[in-house]
């Protein structure tokens, strides 16, 4: 203990046998402990406090006390009934500690229900009730709602006009987990003086146990994780592993997130903020920050890794999943998963192929494709940055169809040649009727609706399959050339890599494959063969299973 206040302090935690909400619920098994620990645990890791101690009538509870470092103050039976308030059973033990240890200038009572108190809360109740010079401080959460109270028969508004909860008065309810007060209010009637100050705790932290309702919610907290998500996205790469993390992070409800971003890439910084999850940015070698934050797991979705950053995470017992790691970090890390890459893969730790693939939720419940004799709608879409322009090159390849078709482009946030398309849509007559669309949000919608699908060969590949629609796919990169997915027996025809695809290729293959109604409908059936649904849960089963 480091007392910098110089005061003696006693922590008192009542604890009864007879509990009924919940029977026996302070020895009941929490996360692998008894619920009393928590609270003693929490108490005795404060550098403030003496001595703690718990009241109690009941032999199981004083064991488990003097097992995790409690000692026990025996209370009579005239206050072990569920009538008697906390004030002379408080007051009880205090004079029977004080009677062998002398007085105390602080009692502090923490109740055995709260096993999501900090030692932390429990410090700044005691720093706050010294430094200001308060009779009393006890820990509150704002727990404002548009609120009614009953007056005879009526039920009568507690507000005078009604707004969002978040612009309500604050109104501050007590979580009962700690009470501190100065060793001269406390009396067997009171422990509250006249000069009171409440200490805000978070939602989390306010759980109080006294139904089974309660209990589930507090283990839910107890195996709650801080999972760091470490991804960039810009021009070079896209935004397709931004994509990606947002369907990871939008089915993680019950751990807390935070994305981990390089300042320089700001592209993808804004597509995160904008669906309003947290982020922290850093710059140059991302391990100081993410020691700093302390997650539990880290997922990375940054391509390939290095061994020496791995295992710098390995070494702070942080779990690490990677996606799409084809680097010398991978055989490190707990988990790699790779729905782009085909077959088995050296090493318990790689999870490789179309079983991996996480799909966006609106891609789960979309309709599939109906294949019709005449083709009308062509989709242009290759991702949220284009880099090599792939939308303008099929553009102006289908220019030179003779037939009109309906065709929608898609273009991403991070693309960069949006003025040049809207120029030569304006520069001369076109038999078709062309829609750019930008940053769309019901792309599975779009994808439906068309009969001849254009896209790169990336993760959109299964987007593609699990909707059914025929899809020419052009590779960006020589990676993308390595996704196999992207084959005539899985329903693609694939031009292969970009600098060797012109123009008259796009059209030719194009015009054949919108002639041959008996190939769409090959093509069809290959995709919608495959399952993708169960992926996500597969990836999200991996990394939670420990």
């Amino acid at each position: 203990m480091d007392n910098q206040f110089n005061n003696s302090i006693l922590a008192v935690i009542p604890a009864r046998g007879g509990s009924k909400g919940i029977p026996r619920k302070n020895v009941r098994i929490l996360k692998g402990k008894p619920l009393i620990s928590y609270a003693i645990e929490a108490a005795r890791n404060s550098r403030y406090i003496s001595k703690v101690v718990v009241s109690t009538d009941d032999d199981e509870i004083a064991s488990i006390a003097n097992k995790y470092g409690a000692e026990v103050v025996l209370r009579p039976e005239n206050l072990a009934s569920d009538e008697v308030p906390l004030d002379p059973v408080i007051y009880d033990a205090i004079q029977k500690v004080e009677d062998k240890d002398g007085v105390f200038d602080i009692v502090i009572t923490i109740q055995p229900t709260s096993p999501l108190l900090k030692t932390e809360t429990i410090n700044k109740v005691i720093q706050a009730l010294i430094t200001n010079d308060y009779d009393t401080v006890l820990t509150a959460v704002d727990d404002r709602h548009l609120s009614w109270t009953k007056e005879g028969d009526y039920f009568l508004p507690k507000y005078t006009k009604r707004k969002n909860r978040q612009y309500l008065p604050s109104e501050f309810r007590e979580t009962g987990a700690v009470l501190a007060s100065k060793r001269s209010v406390i009396t067997p009637e009171s422990r509250i003086g006249k000069n009171v100050s409440l200490y805000e705790v978070d939602k989390y932290e306010s759980v109080d146990i006294d139904s089974p309702m309660d209990w589930w919610v507090a283990e839910k907290l107890l195996n709650r994780k801080k999972v760091v998500i470490r991804v960039d996205g810009y021009k070079e790469i896209g935004l397709g592993h931004i994509f990606r993390t947002l369907t990871l992070a939008n089915n993680i409800m019950d751990h807390e997130l935070i994305f981990l971003m390089d300042i320089q890439h700001q592209l993808g910084i804004n597509v995160i903020k904008s669906q309003n999850f947290k982020v922290e940015t850093f710059s140059g070698d991302p391990v100081s920050k993410i020691s700093q934050l302390k997650p539990d797991i880290v997922i990375n979705d940054i391509l390939d890794t290095k061994k020496e950053y791995i295992l710098s995470l390995k070494e702070m017992g942080i779990k690490v999943y990677n996606f799409e790691d084809l680097g010398s970090g991978a055989e490190y890390a707990d988990g790699v998963f790779n729905a782009l890459y085909p077959g088995s893969v050296p090493g318990n730790n790689f999870y490789t192929g179309e079983n991996y693939y996480c799909a966006r939720t609106e891609f789960l419940s979309a309709k599939t494709k109906q294949i019709t004799d005449e083709v009308k709608n062509v989709l242009i879409t290759f991702g949220g940055t284009d880099p090599n322009d792939l939308t303008l090159k099929t553009l102006k390849a289908l220019s030179n169809t003779n037939k009109d078709y309906n065709i929608n482009v898609i273009i991403g946030p991070g693309y960069k040649n949006k003025d040049k398309i809207m120029r030569l849509l304006n520069s001369h007559s076109w038999g078709h009727t062309i829609t750019v669309h930008h940053a769309v949000k019901n792309m599975a919608e779009h994808m439906v609706n068309a009969d001849i699908i254009f896209s790169s060969a990336g993760r959109t590949m299964y987007e593609i399959a699990m909707i059914g629609t025929p899809a020419v796919i052009i590779a960006q990169n020589y990676r993308e050339m390595t996704h196999l997915f992207g084959h005539n027996y899985h329903g693609f025809i694939n031009l292969g890599i970009h600098s060797e695809v012109n123009e008259e290729l796009i059209l030719n293959t194009f015009e054949r494959l919108a002639s041959d109604v008996d190939l769409r409908k090959v093509m069809n059936k290959r995709m919608l063969d495959h399952d993708l649904t169960k992926g996500l849960k597969r990836v999200l089963d991996i990394i939670f299973s420990n």
